[in-house]
């Protein structure tokens, strides 16, 4: 009776480890349609301050599909979008479900510095390829950047190096400057970077108002500008906090008293404030949809046949972030992370802004940026044509400057 019973419960243990160790595989092994099925994936605010710049890279991501005929390495292709909701602990969690459930090979987002940086992690965590498009110095830098990681986007060194600096040159009578940052991750950096820059050409900063991001008077902060007196206002912010601020800037006649600069801007923005608001603002961003090349010419006329509108920059970093996967995966011949990475470091191209490539130590794409002013209403040719652009180029840190070290090895090192 005693041996009887025994057996029981060994069969009856046995069944349920089977049991456990079957129902796990069904949560972690990979979905069975992944075999004839490529999944790609955008987690990006879609609900929240930058959900304007979240709408046009899932755009800019579904055109990329769209030309590769929603094909690749004779799979079919699966586009899912997450909302972020600009959150690192919600865009981490929503990473994760993604990964577990989806195994996705490619996963995007495209703002906020402190979200990716947590994403990062993830990516490492999980071997997924990841593309993080905000400017945030940190993404690409020594110390934080990770082998899984890149970045078309330029960084707020490169803003302020080329487009702080150039603004400086064009007007060397300017020594006194003022800053107005929105408190999050990007726009210390942003501050930290130009302040190093203006300093250095001879200017001195009178002081940095930090704003929150869910700011919705910016009176107090446009007053306590004007009352330094600067030669220049500086606002480090995006998105619709970036719309707030510079109404309120153009509603205090705060342009009369002195120049404005924004090292980072996009058309979304341009197009909620209006040319009243933005005329004789000086602009940078990382791509304008006038340039002359062969690659930005199809994109844009793809991409308003496609939606009806002009693409800025954001639709731009969804689009060629996947186009150049989806590149690399049929140089590879494969949709393992690892193989993608080595098909991707190091890779030359003609893009958006002409010869441009992905370095391979540290996943920065090198491109130039544009520096622009705002024109008159009647200044204006076509809907979108906001800027005059006065000046194209771009500085990046060098190897030296940022000694990336990889943890992750892959068979293609040297």
């Amino acid at each position: 009776m005693g041996k009887r019973i025994g057996f029981q419960s060994s069969a009856i243990l046995g069944l349920g480890m089977f049991w456990i160790l079957w129902t796990g595989c069904l949560i972690t092994a990979p979905i069975a349609i992944g075999a004839d099925e490529v999944v790609f994936a955008v987690i990006d605010d879609i609900s929240g301050p930058f959900a304007a710049q979240g709408d046009e890279a899932v755009k800019g991501a579904k055109l990329a599909l769209e030309e590769v005929g929603n094909k690749v390495l004779g799979k079919g292709v699966k586009l899912i979008v997450r909302d972020s909701e600009l959150k690192p602990a919600v865009a981490v969690r929503r990473f994760r479900e993604v990964v577990e459930q989806e195994h996705p090979v490619y996963v995007y987002t495209g703002n906020s510095t402190a979200v990716q940086l947590a994403m990062m992690q993830v990516a490492e965590e999980k071997k997924t390829l990841f593309w993080a498009n905000s400017a945030g110095d940190q993404i690409t830098q020594a110390g934080s950047v990770n082998r899984y990681t890149f970045r078309w986007n330029s960084s707020s060194f490169t803003m302020a190096n080329f487009a702080v600096a150039g603004f400086i040159r064009k007007f060397p009578e300017a020594k006194n400057f003022f800053a107005i940052t929105v408190d999050y991750v990007w726009g210390h950096s942003m501050f930290e970077m130009e302040k190093v820059v203006i300093e250095k050409m001879g200017g001195k900063v009178l002081g940095n108002v930090l704003t929150p991001m869910e700011e919705t008077d910016y009176s107090g902060a446009v007053t306590k500008a004007l009352s330094a007196r600067p030669d220049v206002i500086v606002i480090n912010s995006f998105g619709s906090p970036l719309s707030k601020c510079i109404r309120t800037i153009h509603e205090f006649g705060a342009k009369q008293k002195a120049k404005v600069l924004i090292p980072s801007a996009d058309l979304a923005f341009m197009r909620g404030v209006g040319s009243e608001s933005l005329q004789g603002v000086y602009v940078s961003t990382d791509w304008w949809h006038e340039a002359e090349n062969d690659f930005s010419r199809k994109f844009v006329g793809k991409y308003r046949e496609r939606y009806n509108i002009t693409p800025s920059h954001i639709a731009l970093g969804g689009y060629v972030s996947l186009l150049l996967s989806l590149r690399a995966m049929e140089r590879a011949a494969s949709t393992e992370a690892d193989k993608i990475i080595c098909a991707l470091e190091g890779y030359k191209y003609d893009g958006p802004s002409g010869k441009e490539e992905i370095r391979a130590f540290d996943h920065q794409v090198t491109h130039p940026i544009v520096l622009g002013v705002g024109k008159r209403p009647g200044e204006k040719k076509y809907e979108d044509d906001y800027l005059e652009i006065i000046s194209s180029g771009a500085i990046y840190r060098t190897y030296e400057q940022n000694p990336v070290v990889w943890k992750v090895k892959l068979p293609c090192d040297k």
